[in-house]
């Protein structure tokens, strides 16, 4: 399972439709869909960057495929995870690996009416191992996006993301609503997020067009001395099509983030300038900047280590803190769409609330994707790097995640599929606590009403 929840994608409809149908079948449509929108999916959680057709991945394929898209799927894997990513409070991990089960299904549908569309995708799982050290869990993931044509000029989209992480996961997971990203802690056994928006589009002419949104999220982690955040956040854009290609636009935003146990809050106003524009042969390219003012203020208790002699002892530094950040914010995305695939890069800087330890935070990421759909198969590549480091307070600890990822779907026949995925991931130091690697293997079987094998989008 991919390690992102895709996002709605501003800008898409600069890609021509019409190219992308060319794709022959269900699945190659999906596949160069998905990959299309997962590419840019990282870059846009930084910075809000609405455009006037917001568009989630199921409406995307209904579209594409000229009617309605229904798929139903259930599947039973086998799962090894060579070190679960689950440390002690000393740092030390409390397991070095265990066999396991997982069990579940999904939906993913759309629905097209005469002024608008709905579309919804859902997956969930239960997972356990036979390690007694760990106890099992649910995955859970739900994207819902309904778009709506109000009357001439003005189009309103309401999007809502929530879900439960089991044991964290390898990148972030991107938002269809709050320009927020989710970040995994490895000290938490379950991450769990909701977020929701709504935006309203205005086209004032056939270039000019403007974007109003507004936005909450929750962000929380089940480990003792966790902090969660929750949010709302608002942004104003201007978009210009300069030609059929070309597009230009300018944001403002305004964030506030609470986090929990009294540690404070942050305000974050937004300033930047985007352009995106189509290339020949399928290629596409979108570049933002911009800078960002944080302003927080709170109390926090941060672990640390303290050597007394020969012996080191954990501990807690409590203080006051009261801060005002200048982030630089940039980001680029270069995509290329082949007959029956795609490639994507991105890459940037941004703020987001922080993980769970650290509080607001300056992130810096690179993602790269591939995806590849044949007649009865598909293969999916990601790999995803992130680095935090703190801008809340005078914690000057920086935190790093990585991770690959790799699968292989093939209908065996009609309706049942085989399916074969791995996962590397990394986590970095947190303070005093040692870093951890993690990899994860699972061979399944799944049923689907589409015939459809099972991916990493």
């Amino acid at each position: 399972m991919a390690d992102f929840l895709l996002r709605s994608l501003p800008g898409f409809s600069n890609i021509s439709v019409q190219r992308l149908k060319s794709a022959k079948g269900t699945s190659r449509a999906v596949c160069c869909v998905l990959a299309g929108l997962f590419a840019a999916s990282a870059m846009l959680a930084q910075d809000q960057d609405p455009s006037p057709a917001t568009r989630s991945i199921p409406t995307m394929v209904g579209q594409l495929l000229d009617h309605d898209f229904v798929n139903f799927y259930v599947f039973g894997n086998a799962i090894y995870d060579s070190r679960l990513p689950i440390l002690s409070s000393s740092g030390q991990t409390l397991g070095n690996g265990s066999w396991g089960y997982q069990v579940g299904g999904g939906v993913t549908l759309a629905h097209q009416f005469r002024d608008g569309d709905i579309s919804l995708s859902y997956r969930g799982d239960y997972r356990d191992y036979t390690s007694t050290r760990f106890g099992g869990g649910t995955d859970q993931n739900l994207s819902l996006l309904y778009n709506k044509r109000l009357s001439r000029h003005w189009t309103v989209s309401l999007p809502v993301s929530a879900g439960v992480l089991l044991y964290g996961a390898g990148g972030y997971i991107v938002s269809p609503s709050a320009g927020s990203a989710v970040a995994p802690n490895p000290l938490s056994p379950q991450t769990r997020y909701v977020q929701t928006g709504v935006n309203f589009t205005y086209q004032q002419t056939r270039r000019l067009s403007y974007v109003f949104s507004g936005n909450f999220f929750l962000n929380d982690y089940n480990y003792v001395g966790a902090i969660g955040s929750k949010g709302v956040s608002g942004a104003a854009s201007a978009l210009y099509r300069i030609t059929g290609k070309t597009t230009v636009g300018a944001t403002y935003s305004h964030s506030y983030y609470h986090y929990a146990q009294g540690a404070g809050t942050t305000s974050v106003d937004g300033e930047s300038l985007s352009l995106t524009h189509d290339f020949p042969d399928h290629w596409q390219a979108s570049l933002s900047a911009g800078i960002n003012r944080t302003y927080t203020q709170g109390v926090v208790s941060t672990p640390v280590s303290v050597l007394l002699g020969q012996q080191t002892v954990q501990g807690f530094f409590v203080g006051p803190y009261e801060r005002t950040t200048y982030v630089p914010s940039f980001q680029g995305s270069l995509t290329r769409f082949f007959r029956h695939s795609s490639a994507s890069l991105t890459g940037g800087q941004g703020v987001i609330p922080g993980n769970g330890t650290f509080l607001t935070s300056r992130d810096q990421f690179l993602t790269g994707l591939y995806s590849l759909s044949m007649r009865r198969s598909n293969i999916g590549l990601a790999t995803s790097y992130f680095h935090l480091t703190s801008i809340a307070n005078v914690v000057t600890s920086s935190y790093t995640t990585e991770s690959f990822n790799a699968s292989y779907g093939y209908v065996l026949r009609r309706h049942l599929s085989a399916n074969v995925s791995y996962s590397f991931l990394h986590y970095g130091n947190l303070f005093s606590l040692g870093s951890i690697n993690d990899n994860v293997i699972t061979l399944g079987l799944s049923l689907s009403t589409q015939s459809l094998p099972l991916g990493l989008f």
